[in-house]
């Protein structure tokens, strides 16, 4: 294997198994992990769902076969070390911002919503972004777009930003909802995707 599908190899493997444990954990508290679907409408989770199966059979294939670019239409500009690089730089952000969010919401996490009222994390990585789960997504799957970069990588990767983006904006909808104030403030001081400047100050919403 080369270096480079070593560390997707990983990367993923990290992914996969802190995912799993988390489920397992807010399972083992007596809750639903996977939640509810309410807000989201069943195209915009079906954009997510598309994203995530071309990402794993983008991710997968590419682990056991790096020749599988050209299956899906190769990209060669983008096919040397320094795309590779970025790439690797990328995905290793969305795996440590994605395992962050997941270790910070421990028994909080659900995949979609709470069928009941949880607490509002602010904590941890939630201090400063309030959707790291998100982002980590949206970071790995732009990171191996560019580590194994092909058509079918790259529809991954902008179906992915765009259903966790529907994603968020549902889950915005119910925190406005249920939290009110305390939410309304905690937008008010953190960024949707990135850390806010002190001072800075937007109305802008977000899920976890």
């Amino acid at each position: 294997m080369t270096y480079d599908q070593v560390f997707l190899a990983t990367a993923f493997a990290l992914f996969l198994v802190t995912f799993v444990a988390t489920m397992l954990y807010v399972r083992w508290r007596g809750h639903e992990p996977k939640g509810v679907m309410t807000n989201v409408k069943a195209g915009e989770a079906a954009v997510t769902t598309v994203a995530s199966l071309l990402w794993l059979v983008v991710t997968l294939l590419y682990i056991f076969d790096a020749r599988s670019v050209v299956w899906f239409g190769r990209i060669v500009f983008l096919d040397n070390d320094v795309a590779k690089g970025l790439g690797i730089a990328l995905s290793t952000v969305g795996v440590l911002a994605g395992i962050a969010g997941e270790v910070a919401l421990g028994e909080s996490f659900r995949v979609a919503l709470p069928r009941g009222e949880t607490r509002l994390i602010t904590t941890g990585v939630y201090r400063h972004i309030r959707n790291p789960c998100a982002l980590g997504a949206d970071l790995f799957a732009l990171g191996t777009f560019f580590i194994a970069s092909s058509l079918l990588a790259l529809a991954a990767a902008v179906l992915n930003l765009a259903g966790y983006h529907l994603k968020i904006r549902a889950e915005e909808a119910y925190l406005r909802r249920t939290y009110r104030a305390e939410y309304a403030a905690y937008c008010a001081r953190t960024g949707r995707y990135l850390p806010r400047s002190p001072g800075g100050h937007r109305e802008h919403s977000s899920p976890r």
